[in-house]
């Protein structure tokens, strides 16, 4: 039987359903027949004539006869027009084939039905068709260890009705008039000797006239039961089953293999971006199982230069060719005798690229084989279709960006890439960041240490630098260039630049006879135009003096250095808390509590805090000395600042200290956050205590002391602070 095995179940259905509504109803007020075809049996859908392609319904002969008189109204191809007819009884049967006594698949169809019409009225007529012939099919077991390929150099079934005899091997069935009663002969020939064994078959199914009724169908399955002595033949199994119309089609009624695709655009030209995940296939639109496909590929990707010939033609029967095409396009083709829906192509597109970042055209060319016919077959006059597919891979576009506050001393960190074409989540997870001295040359980059971020292990000497992602050759990003910031100390960070300036000469009533002079002191050198340091030495030295009342206690600073108190090199700033000036009228007897104060000295001047700075630490170090008075603490303050913004502080205040320290290391970490911004002033603040409101009983009263160029003076001091050496920490 030359017959469709694996119908859809859209094909299952009714044939040929002759007409559509539309053209039923158009035609409705004509005294006539409308007469649709259709399958004898029960199916869950329906497909009509237009659905399965011609030449299906044109295939049948339409014969209606008038019951009463006899003669033909209309006796040719089917229609799906109006047949026009008077009122009367008529015979309607539709046929195709001949009802032969045996031939190979040869089927015959017929079907009839009555219809009565009435005067100025149209009938639609349904004519339920059948296989109205029986046939018979052999299948050869390849199961069990003899094999017939193995004993036979030829094989086949006999079929013999009334003297006429027909072979049959496997693939085609013989037919024959309903109602016979065919004999079965195995006929072979054995490969060692050539001798030739004929053996008649018997089963209990032959006997029963309902194996060969009409649309009867006998599948004869038969082994090899033993080879010596002598080869016997036995029947394994006799299965009779209906058999439709749908299944016997003639191979050439149907249409031939349509091929479509998903994902391309109409001029069958799918452009994507490498590492794109695109949905893409071919659908096999098939009326039979799959015969062959001839593929051919012409791929300008260069990586498929060596595993897929340029226009060679590549067949899927070929099993070679079927294997170095899966391999090489990373796809699963189907298998001749399936009848698949689609091949998905999303394999090879994730597996094709561009040529080092330019696009490739790679075209593939298939043919479909089904049904005894090529999908590129041209139909109707019409020239063959086209079944050219092109896929075209751009290169990915991504881009970067490095923020200037994420550029450090020794540290920088990309942002996560803009991407604009091609797969987020593939080119994250394959980028490559890479960075090199600016200008050194393509042979310089280096991967970045630790993904996006780039840490050098100490501070290089090389301060400017290009940045960019790398996916492979010739597909990177924009070049940034970075310029990593350069660590800074703040001046005078060893205490050692001061200058003084002598004030106003005054006399005390101690001694009439001897004029005193105060100095002011200055935390840099005479000179100095850029001023980093300031103090609050204007408040302690601001008092008035009365004469005739005793050693006076004014014009002392509270900040001033020291030559005998140090931690490196030669000085070291002293900062005391001071219960003198501020504008009062200070004595050795008398304290002004209210007008009491911390001693300061801070980054500024003039009345400002802070000096513009470009770099960040990350903490701030330095040395103290610490002479309370009583129990006291005091206080170390940093900030950075971006403007008016402050983008780091931190505060140093030890726990309270009720006697003189040794030598100590303090240190302010700096933290910027989650998203730092670049610095443009810093600011440093050493208070000689965190009181602000005093008692007499937080000074020494009177306290005789020498300060550089000032010896015998008198103070009312309370807490002394000595700081040395500070520095600037950067480990990012």
């Amino acid at each position: 039987m030359n017959k469709v095995k694996f119908l859809a179940a859209a094909l299952l259905g009714v044939l040929f359903t002759a007409c559509s509504e539309e053209e039923n109803l158009s035609q409705t007020g004509k005294t006539g027949f409308l007469v649709s075809l259709a399958e004898d049996v029960k199916v869950e859908s329906r497909s009509t004539p237009e659905e399965l392609g011609d030449p299906v319904a044109s295939q049948f002969n339409l014969k209606i006869t008038n019951q009463v008189t006899g003669s033909e109204l209309y006796n040719g191809s089917y229609t799906s027009d109006l047949i026009p007819a008077s009122a009367g009884t008529y015979a309607i049967e539709a046929t195709h084939g001949k009802d032969q006594l045996l031939a190979v698949d040869a089927p015959y169809y017929k079907g009839t039905a009555e219809a009565e019409l009435a005067d100025g009225e149209s009938e639609t007529v349904n004519v339920e068709c059948k296989v109205a012939n029986a046939l018979a099919s052999v299948v050869f077991s390849d199961k069990g260890a003899l094999k017939f390929e193995d004993q036979f150099s030829k094989y086949e079934l006999n079929v013999l009705v009334s003297g006429n005899s027909a072979l049959i091997d496997g693939i085609k069935s013989a037919y024959y008039r309903a109602g016979s009663t065919p004999t079965f002969e195995f006929r072979g020939t054995l490969k060692d000797s050539g001798e030739e064994v004929v053996q008649t078959l018997t089963n209990a199914k032959f006997e029963d006239p309902a194996t060969f009724a009409a649309g009867a169908h006998c599948v004869i399955t038969l082994k090899i039961g033993a080879v010596e002595p002598g080869v016997k033949i036995e029947i394994t199994k006799v299965e009779v089953k209906e058999v439709t119309v749908s299944e016997t089609i003639p191979m050439e009624w149907l249409p031939k293999p349509k091929v479509t695709a998903t994902g391309f655009d109409s001029n069958n030209t799918l452009a994507f971006v490498e590492t794109e995940q695109k949905q893409a296939a071919l659908n096999l639109n098939l009326s039979s199982a799959l015969q062959d496909i001839k593929f051919k590929f012409n791929f300008g990707d260069e990586q498929f230069a060596e595993s897929l010939q340029k226009d060679k033609e590549y067949l899927l029967s070929n099993a070679e060719d079927k294997q170095a095409m899966e391999a090489a396009l990373g796809i699963t083709l189907p298998a001749v005798g399936d009848k698949p829906e689609s091949i998905d192509l999303s394999g090879l597109i994730a597996k094709l690229q561009t040529n080092a970042g330019t696009p490739t055209t790679n075209t593939i060319e298939v043919d479909v084989q089904a049904n005894n016919r090529w999908s590129s077959d041209a139909i109707e006059g019409n020239s063959a279709p086209n079944l050219t597919y092109t896929l075209t891979c751009n290169k990915p576009e991504f881009s970067i960006a490095v923020q200037p506050g994420n550029v450090w001393t020794k540290t920088f960190t990309i942002d996560e890439p803009t991407i604009t074409a091609g797969n987020a989540e593939v080119l994250n997870e394959k980028l490559v960041y890479q960075y090199r001295i600016k200008d050194a040359g393509d042979d310089a980059w280096q991967t970045c240490s630790d993904g996006l971020e780039q840490a050098f292990g100490e501070h290089p000497a090389n301060k400017e630098y290009e940045v960019r992602a790398f996916y492979r050759e010739g597909i990177v990003s924009n070049v940034v260039d970075i310029t990593l910031e350069t660590p800074e100390q703040l001046p005078n960070s060893g205490m050692e630049e001061w200058h003084t300036e002598p004030g106003d000469e005054f006399r005390v009533s101690d001694d009439w006879g001897t004029k005193r002079t105060y100095y002011k002191f200055y935390p840099y050198n005479d000179g100095a135009t850029d001023i980093w340091w300031a103090t609050n030495n204007q408040r302690s030295q601001d008092g008035n003096i009365v004469l005739g009342m005793g050693h006076p206690v004014a014009f002392a600073p509270c900040v001033s250095y020291s030559e005998s108190i140090k931690h490196g090199d030669n000085r070291s700033v002293l900062i005391y808390t001071s219960g003198h000036g501020d504008g009062s009228t200070s004595t050795g007897e008398l304290i002004y509590t209210n007008n009491a104060f911390a001693g300061s000295l801070f980054v500024g001047k003039d009345n400002t805090t802070g000096h513009s700075f470009a770099v960040r630490p990350t903490s701030f170090k330095f040395w103290y000395k610490y002479i309370p008075k009583n129990s006291d603490t005091f206080k170390v303050y940093i900030e950075l600042k971006n403007g008016d913004e402050i983008i780091a502080s931190g505060t140093f205040i030890p726990e309270t200290i009720s006697s003189e320290t040794d030598w100590i290391e303090g240190e302010i970490a700096l933290d910027y956050g989650d998203s730092p911004k670049s610095a443009t002033s810093i600011y440093v603040q050493f208070l000689s205590t965190t009181k602000t409101s005093f008692t007499e009983s937080d000074f020494d009263r009177n306290k005789s002391f020498s300060f550089p160029m000032m010896s015998d003076w008198h103070v009312h001091m309370g807490s002394m602070l000595y700081i040395d050496d500070l520095s600037l920490i950067y480990n990012k």
